[in-house]
């Protein structure tokens, strides 16, 4: 187990680590030390405490994410000096099959409100994640997602989140695209993905980054974003509005309508908003692309 000697820098902490005295650290080193041995021996079904090298730096991965212990800054947080590291894994291991609860309905609700909208990678994906609580090895593999899926989200989840934090996110943000998506009419929806990517069907495309792009063209001239589509006097007018614009008018203008956007179609979840304000930044740049050109039909489709 190499990599526990990385528990114990002597690096400037954050809010949640102390400067540890050597004795303190070299106590929690032992004791970390201990519960890594008995995880170990859990791993092996009380046969050996010597795993493999990868094994065992799985082994120390799940345990880490189990207490809470961010590897790539590894001090010591000051709430783990004076506990039982033992009870306190238990503790916490409990709140993550609390999570694996969750998951179980997020995921339900995902299948229950996502819109018919054709899309092998989400439906695919969808059934994939509906395995991840039997997958899902929380007491000696916790920091792993041990299933596949190929969706892309709007906004993707920070690799940062790992095990079941990542799925709930996931899950999380994809039931706020289907929200946002069920407030439209199939067809038009799928008038728009086929102008934007032909394949949507069969590609791993977002779903909802087209229809959500084209809302916050529409308010930005005044209409009624629920029809999806945008004409081509209507992306003129788009195109108009936009180039009389500064570049930080032009960023105050989109945030205004894709708050117009959530008013007219009634999301007044704060989640639901900022994540269609959050689109705004991702679209300033190909704005400015093709308003250099003269066309912004590769942002706002028809």
């Amino acid at each position: 187990m190499s990599d526990e000697n990385a528990l114990v820098r002597s690096e400037a902490p954050s809010a949640d680590q102390a400067l540890v005295a050597p004795e303190d650290a070299a106590a929690f080193q032992a004791r970390f030390l201990r519960l890594l041995e008995r995880h170990t021996a859990i791993y092996t079904m009380g046969d050996s405490t010597s795993v493999p090298a990868h094994v065992a730096v799985d082994i120390l991965h799940s345990v880490a994410f189990v207490l809470g212990i961010d590897l790539e800054h590894p001090d010591i947080p000051e709430r783990l000096l004076n506990v039982d590291l033992e009870d306190e894994f238990r503790r916490r291991l409990a709140d993550l099959e609390r999570k694996v609860e969750v998951s179980g309905e997020l995921w339900r609700e995902a299948v229950a409100t996502m819109p018919p909208i054709p899309s092998i990678a989400l439906h695919d994906t969808i059934a994939a994640i509906g395995d991840f609580p039997r997958a899902y090895d929380v007491r000696s593999m916790a920091h792993e997602i041990p299933i596949m899926f190929d969706y892309p989200l709007c906004h993707p989840v920070p690799d940062t989140l790992l095990g079941v934090d990542y799925i709930n996110e996931y899950l999380n943000r994809l039931l706020v695209e289907a929200d946002f998506l069920r407030r439209f009419r199939v067809d038009a929806c799928v008038r728009v993905l086929e102008c934007s990517s032909p394949d949507f069907v069969d590609l791993p495309v977002n779903l909802y980054e087209p229809i959500a792009t084209n809302a916050i063209g529409r308010a930005l001239i005044g209409e009624d974003p629920a029809p999806a589509g945008i004409s081509a006097e209507e992306r003129s007018r788009i195109a108009l509005r936009l180039g009389r614009l500064p570049g930080a008018e032009r960023e105050r203008a989109l945030l205004g309508a894709a708050s117009a956007v959530c008013d007219s179609l009634d999301i007044h979840d704060s989640g639901g908003v900022e994540y269609l304000r959050a689109l705004v930044p991702e679209l300033l740049p190909r704005i400015d692309v093709t308003l250099a050109h003269g066309d912004i039909r590769g942002v706002f489709v028809g």
